[in-house]
């Protein structure tokens, strides 16, 4: 992981963060981690008592806890410190884990499908292209469904189009209590476009 700078993220601040960084050094009763681009991020996690990471490496999904998160340095450059985790999880089921998009970012995405349009809330994505959208219950997508050109808008950016193949849908609650869909959908895009989105989701959101 340290060799091939993994990205190793974890969810913090009562699940509205993401931090995202990478392991820098492993010593005797803790680890070192690098320093989070987003500040808010790094101060989430130094304000958590115990931090469960997850990472994937070389077609393995790790998962690992950690606790006592202090300021540190690493080569001069700011760092985190925390005391070694007892205990790793490797699980190769599930090769590419979801990474849940943080409550506090409205990802949103614009579905157009002959004369009915809709919006949907993106939810979470694996590194590996496959998203969860939320939509209205009363809208009926079937699996095998291929819907070209829809939107993905999200602030501070400019909008993103993509096709997307809808593999299965299931009824969840919606946050106000009413029925809902949730659709697990591939997303289809050429192999750079795919890369850089799936970058700027696991990365900065």
């Amino acid at each position: 992981m340290i060799a091939e700078g993994d990205p190793v993220t974890a969810t913090v601040g009562g699940g509205d963060v993401l931090f995202v960084s990478r392991l820098l050094r492993v010593e005797p009763g803790a680890i070192i981690l690098a320093w989070a681009d987003e500040k808010r991020a790094n101060s989430a996690l130094l304000a958590e008592t115990v931090v469960t990471f997850a990472c994937n490496h070389r077609g393995v999904h790790y998962r690992f806890a950690a606790g006592e998160p202090s300021e540190a340095e690493h080569e001069g450059a700011p760092a985190i410190r925390l005391v070694r985790p007892t205990a790793l999880v490797a699980l190769q089921r599930r090769v590419h884990a979801r990474t849940p998009v943080p409550r506090a970012v409205e990802l949103r995405c614009e579905i157009r499908l002959g004369a009915l349009s809709f919006e949907a809330q993106v939810v979470d994505i694996t590194i590996a292209g496959m998203g969860s959208l939320i939509y209205d219950g009363r809208i009926r997508l079937e699996p095998g469904t291929t819907i070209e050109r829809a939107t993905i808008r999200y602030p501070g950016r400019g909008p993103v189009a993509v096709d997307l193949e809808v593999r299965h849908v299931t009824r969840v609650l919606s946050p106000d209590g009413g029925v809902a869909h949730r659709a697990g959908c591939r997303i289809l895009a050429a192999e750079a476009d795919l890369e850089a989105l799936i970058r700027l989701f696991v990365t900065e959101l």
